[in-house]
């Protein structure tokens, strides 16, 4: 936290979904301090089949270029969704930047809050269910956990 209160600067993650959109809405209703800003981070995961090298060559070939075009795909995706959420915060008074990495969510979004010397991870609160957070964990979890800096999760 920056001195005489606020934060300076946030790291505000997205994906598209419910909860991400109402963490980047309760970020816009703050009252940004003088000179805060805010980075948006969309993390896309790689698409690789698991076991593609042992497909023959053809087959390979094809679920490979298929696996390219989903990523393409998604980044596309996630690009619209970081430049929403930049919009609305500009509109609510934020310095405002997007953001997009490639790999594990969590590994790209600790790694943003490193380089943007943030000192705020804002994460919406996963919308899985009991036994799937249990099996599989959650971001927002697993940041709370990892993260170097304040983790807020918006409901």
């Amino acid at each position: 936290m920056a001195r005489g209160g606020g934060f300076r600067s946030l790291v505000i993650g997205v994906d598209g979904s419910s909860a991400s959109r109402r963490a980047v809405s309760f970020v816009g209703r703050l009252q940004p301090r003088s000179g805060g800003r805010a980075t948006v981070v969309c993390v896309v995961e790689p698409v690789h089949p698991p076991s593609i090298r042992l497909l023959p060559g053809p087959i390979r070939a094809r679920l490979g270029g298929q696996a390219a075009a989903l990523e393409a795909a998604l980044a596309r995706l996630a690009r619209r969704h970081v430049e929403t959420a930049v919009t609305r915060l500009e509109k609510s008074g934020w310095r405002a930047r997007g953001e997009l990495s490639s790999g594990a969510p969590l590994d790209g979004l600790l790694r943003a809050v490193r380089t943007a010397r943030a000192d705020l991870l804002v994460l919406g609160a996963g919308e899985a269910g009991r036994v799937a957070r249990f099996l599989l964990g959650s971001v927002a979890d697993a940041a709370t956990r990892r993260s170097p800096v304040a983790v807020l999760i918006v409901k």
